[in-house]
């Protein structure tokens, strides 16, 4: 039977295992800076999310452009064309006859009853009718500031008017917000004071954002009498106002409109609006608002900055500490100088070096001389 022979490549495991390779300070670098590269990506990308609107505009034909302006209150306009597209124009100056209702007996307003007829949809206000004009009647003579402030819902505003506009048409609600434009539409119909426009103005609730579209049978005037002087600026060739405004109204209906504006597959956008028929307007202060988008790219730079001090004093550590670090290489040896370092020789005979020994054959025994004896003699 052949011995068996010596493992040449076979390593004592007894001792500690090897630990394995760190990771090097170049890795390292290049960890956090591709983690700087991703954070500074997302950033740019919520940016442009943030900052630009997808919706593009779309333009209006020039026949329902609107003067934002607060015009004069007098003034000329093209004869009115028959809604039918037959018949002739009517005569240029001349109004629609309407017979107007008798006002309220004892200054009690009768709101649902003069909201009644007025019907929730996308068709616009037909101001030519007896329900508008009598509203315009009404509070022109019957409805003053002081009465029309008493019989305020302070349940009520002008975004659950809304939500629910068949149990609250008629409800007189307190809107405040920011106006956003007020201008004048013509009135083309006899009234007993001979009034030519209303007044129509646009605000934006305040904090439930909802639009509310709010008629005036009078120009806003300030406790004074005298016109309000709105702050006014332009942007994109129109003029808006940023003045924060009060208004007390009697909730008329829901109005669903097409906005100017298309969503991403090119739909037209509808802007749904509470409407209401409003006595006063008065200036208010501008609420204490957080800019949420200043919290809100405060909170990403924040974490921006957190991950990639995290990152850089990781990478710092690792180069430090590393086996790569040749500083600290020269630490661990003056702090273990005088030690001895390499494993102590084992002594001959002790045990195997590099597997099991091969036993020695034993010596050769010396075989008998075989010497021949001699013939005897005869």
């Amino acid at each position: 039977m052949n011995p068996p022979l010596a493992n040449p490549f076979r390593q004592d495991d007894s001792g500690p295992r090897r630990p394995p390779p760190a990771v090097s300070g170049r890795e390292w670098s290049r960890i956090y800076i591709m983690a700087l590269v991703f954070l500074m990506s997302i950033g740019v990308m919520v940016y442009i999310r943030r900052s630009g609107d997808s919706s593009k505009a779309k333009p209006r034909p020039p026949g329902e452009q609107v003067d934002f302006k607060v015009r004069e209150d007098k003034g000329t306009a093209p004869p009115p064309v028959a809604p039918d597209g037959q018949g002739k124009p009517d005569e240029p100056g001349k109004k629609k006859e309407v017979a107007i209702a008798p006002l309220p007996k004892d200054g009690i307003v009768p709101y649902k009853e003069l909201a009644a007829p007025f019907k929730d949809g996308m068709e616009k206000v037909v101001k030519e009718t007896p329900e508008f004009i009598n509203l315009v009647n009404v509070f022109l003579h019957a409805v003053t500031p002081e009465s029309i402030a008493k019989a305020v819902n302070p349940k009520l505003n002008a975004d659950l008017a809304y939500l629910q506009p068949i149990q609250n048409r008629g409800e007189v609600v307190h809107a405040y917000g920011r106006l956003i434009k007020i201008y004048t539409e013509r009135l083309d119909a006899t009234t007993p004071d001979n009034i030519e426009v209303v007044y129509l103005g646009i605000l934006q609730e305040y904090k439930s954002n909802r639009t509310v579209w709010f008629y005036m049978a009078e120009k806003p005037k300030d406790a004074a009498g005298k016109p309000i002087e709105f702050n006014a600026y332009k942007k994109g060739g129109e003029e808006y106002f940023s003045d924060w405004i009060e208004v007390d109204g009697m909730f008329l209906r829901q109005y669903v409109y097409p906005s100017q504006f298309e969503d991403d597959k090119g739909n037209t956008i509808h802007a749904r609006a509470a409407v209401l028929f409003a006595k006063n307007l008065r200036l208010s202060r501008k609420p204490e608002m957080k800019d949420w988008r200043g919290w809100f790219y405060g909170g990403v730079a924040g974490i921006a900055a957190i991950a990639i001090t995290i990152v850089l004093v990781a990478g710092i550590m690792s180069r430090k500490y590393g086996d790569g670090s040749l500083r600290m290489k020269i630490w661990h040896l003056k702090k273990d100088q005088g030690k001895l370092h390499l494993p102590a020789a084992k002594p001959t005979g002790s045990g195997p070096i590099l597997g099991d020994e091969i036993p020695k054959p034993p010596p050769p025994t010396s075989a008998p001389e075989n010497k021949e004896t001699p013939p005897a003699a005869p």
